[in-house]
């Protein structure tokens, strides 16, 4: 059960944890600004009156004969990452993944890194480097004009510094902490030395991005630290007239609504007057007014979901942390939304309650309710929760006023099927009721049987309000996302294939007993033969190898979608993904030198090129040594060739290339029991003249007058 003492001790050590996060204070971080421009000016300057200096001259000679195995191939690497088309995409990679992760302040601050791009270049065009004279040195003869600074190193600094600053920023313990900048440090240094050595620019213009680079990643990282502290205000130009209220009752705002707190009431009224911009926001994303104004359905469903919340937490945490419902109210034509009045006071930033906000944020998700207002990146989630003067923390405000176009990542999937895109205060029911079911027992001990009956009839509430009030949104957008999904539903299509992968090697055995009773029944091995080959299935190394055939059998037959190469590539990557663990597992010494060399010849290189083959891909397996040793090639290769459609297998008469001859005397002995007395000579004299190609024949003619 959560411990309310232990939780505020908790944040109270990580709000002091932060107060020496940058070593020598502000003022030694605005000095280093301050000579960074300095120096970038006076770079600036040299540039454009001089094509190079000495120094210059020197370290690129230097750098010029480096002569290291492998340089030019990951210089080449690092400057093809360091382009322009590559890091814009990086960028953009980089935005959408801190949007699905919930972090929009993060993205927004890699976005801002264009405008570092956009100065690059104008500083480049005004400072007009002038390009080398090709006499001076086989090093210049390369170089281009407005080469300072770069370009490459400039996005690199900016890139991967920002990168750095917010995994340090926001990730407390872990590998990441030392990766990501460790990474950053050696991308950048590989960008600078890059440069150099494909003369592209001088170790001058390399320098004026490392400082230009700084000033940009320090402007941005300052910018990002007042938002997120709630330091930075933008000023208002027309000031609000007051409202006339009743004695005693506060107002308090904020970006879409009024609230009026009546702390002798007991009461907290809000009343929702979104902006031109958020309403703009709205229709453009649902073609419908701001519901929360509009629609009464809207607000109940809200009413509805602080009741969940409230009894969840009061679940996992020991106390409802959600500030309760009262009513709703119509006053001058306008609805208000009120809830109780919570007395305390607010936290002064994410970071003082951040253990409950990244507690509470993992909670929701885990059961479909909406997280926006709780999580960790909305900079402004602290001022949603009240410090009450017993220590504990209250969530008064659970509704969201802003439409969200990147979802969380682990809710993506539910808001495409339930067509919730754009998101706005969206539950995942589906999830919320598998929670409720899968934890009853838990929940009815803690809550009580009547308050676990209020939890299910408030799931069901909100559910039928929420439809209520979608409905009658046209919500373009979310149809189109939700019929896309339904199209690309690969859970759906992916469920299929779970089932059979359950057990693949039965699916392949199957296929090999069917391959050697044939066998056996068209007189090509005795009974003994067949016995031994059934032995076989089933050694150890025969159940390996079949596992992976019968994987591949069910990928080939099992993948619906009609796309060309995909089952190919499915083959292929099953292969590729266990050669790949057994290596890593060899490296890890997990598994022995022998194991690993088993498993290598099993997922060789051979199978994974056959995998690739339309048709004949589903056995590639007969390309390994473990079939080839344990005799279950031929077996499974004309067994698939026999499945073969058209009857190609009887039609190309493959029989005499994939299976083994059927012995003379065994021909001989089905010809006179199946043959007429008159035609028995001729069928004889006929075997001798043509040996087992005709026997093939002679099978076929047994088969028919058996069937």
């Amino acid at each position: 059960m959560y411990s309310r003492t232990h939780g505020a001790q908790r944040n109270k050590r990580y709000a002091i944890s932060l107060k020496g996060y940058i070593p020598g204070g502000a003022s030694v971080l605005m000095s280093a600004v301050v000579a960074a421009v300095a120096a970038f000016s006076f770079l600036a300057v040299v540039a454009s009156q001089h094509a190079f200096t000495t120094t210059d001259l020197q370290i690129a000679r230097w750098v010029r004969s480096l002569d290291l195995p492998g340089l030019d191939a990951t210089l080449g690497a690092v400057n093809f990452l360091t382009d322009a088309p590559m890091a814009i995409t990086l960028w953009i990679l980089a935005g959408a993944f801190f949007v699905l992760r919930d972090r929009p302040l993060e993205a927004i601050a890699i976005f801002l890194i264009s405008g570092l791009w956009v100065g690059d270049a104008l500083v480049s065009v005004v400072v007009a480097r002038p390009a080398p004279s090709p006499e001076l040195s086989p090093v210049v003869g390369f170089l281009l004009d407005s080469t300072f600074p770069s370009g490459h190193v400039t996005g690199a600094v900016a890139f991967y510094g920002l990168l750095s600053f917010l995994t340090l920023r926001n990730v407390r313990r872990g590998h990441l902490r030392v990766l990501v900048p460790t990474l950053s440090v050696l991308m950048i240094g590989l960008a600078s030395v890059g440069r150099i050595y494909a003369a592209a620019h001088w170790p001058s213009d390399v320098l004026g991005s490392y400082l230009f680079g700084f000033i940009g990643v320090v402007a941005i990282a300052a910018l990002y630290t007042l938002v997120n502290e709630d330091r930075f205000h933008l000023p208002r130009f027309r000031k609000r007239q007051p409202e006339p209220v009743a004695s005693g009752v506060k107002i308090a705002r904020s970006i879409a609504s009024v609230v009026y707190l009546d702390a002798a009431a007991g009461t907290a009224a809000k009343e929702y007057r979104p902006p031109s911009v958020v309403r703009a926001l709205h229709r453009l994303a649902f073609q419908a007014p701001f519901p929360y104004q509009h629609s009464k359905a809207a607000l109940e469903a809200a009413a509805a979901k602080r009741d969940i919340a409230g009894l969840l937490t009061r679940h996992r945490f020991g106390y409802d942390m959600v500030a309760q419902f009262l009513e709703i109210r119509t006053v001058g034509g306008r609805y208000q939304f009120v809830t109780e009045f919570v007395p305390g006071d607010s936290p002064k930033s994410n970071d003082e309650i951040m253990d409950t906000l990244s507690d509470l944020y993992t909670f929701f998700q885990e059961t479909g309710l909406p997280t926006w207002q709780i999580t960790p990146g909305n900079p402004h989630a602290y001022s949603n929760f009240i410090r009450t003067p017993q220590g504990a923390l209250r969530l008064i405000d659970l509704e969201s006023a802003l439409v969200s176009f990147g979802p969380p990542w682990k809710q993506l999937r539910a808001f495409a099927r339930d067509g919730h895109y754009p998101v706005f205060d969206d539950v995942d029911f589906v999830q919320l009721r598998g929670y409720v079911h899968a934890h009853a027992a838990e929940l009815k001990e803690n809550l009580g049987l009547k308050e676990f009956d209020g939890l299910e009839l408030a799931v069901e509430r909100a559910e039928v309000l929420t439809h209520e009030w979608k409905d009658r949104e046209p919500r373009i957008w979310g149809r189109i996302a939700s019929r896309i999904y339904r199209l690309l539903d690969m859970g759906r299509l992916i469920t299929p294939i779970r089932r059979q992968m359950v057990n693949p090697e039965a699916a392949a055995r199957a296929f090999a007993v069917g391959g050697i009773e044939r066998w056996e029944r068209e007189g090509r091995i005795d009974r003994a033969q067949a016995a031994s080959l059934e032995t076989t299935l089933f050694t150890s190394e025969a159940q390996t190898l079949l596992k992976h055939v019968g994987a591949h059998i069910v990928l080939s037959a099992a993948i619906p979608i009609p796309i060309p190469g995909l089952r190919s590539a499915a083959r292929f990557s099953w292969t590729l993904a266990f050669r790949l663990k057994a290596r890593s597992a060899f490296s890890k010494g997990t598994i022995t030198r022998a194991e690993y060399q088993r498993a290598r010849s099993l997922h060789s290189v051979p199978v994974m090129l056959i995998a690739l083959v339309p048709a004949v891909g589903a056995i590639a397996y007969v390309a390994s040594n473990t079939a080839a040793t344990r005799g279950l090639g031929r077996l499974l290769l004309d067994q698939a060739a026999y499945r073969m459609p058209f009857g190609l297998y009887r039609r190309l008469r493959l029989a005499r290339i994939t299976a083994p001859p059927i012995p003379l005397a065994k021909a001989r002995q089905s010809d006179r029991a199946v043959s007429p007395p008159g035609m028995r000579m001729s069928r004889t004299a006929t075997l001798h003249r043509s040996g087992p190609a005709v026997a093939e024949a002679v099978h076929r003619e047994v088969e028919q007058v058996a069937a």
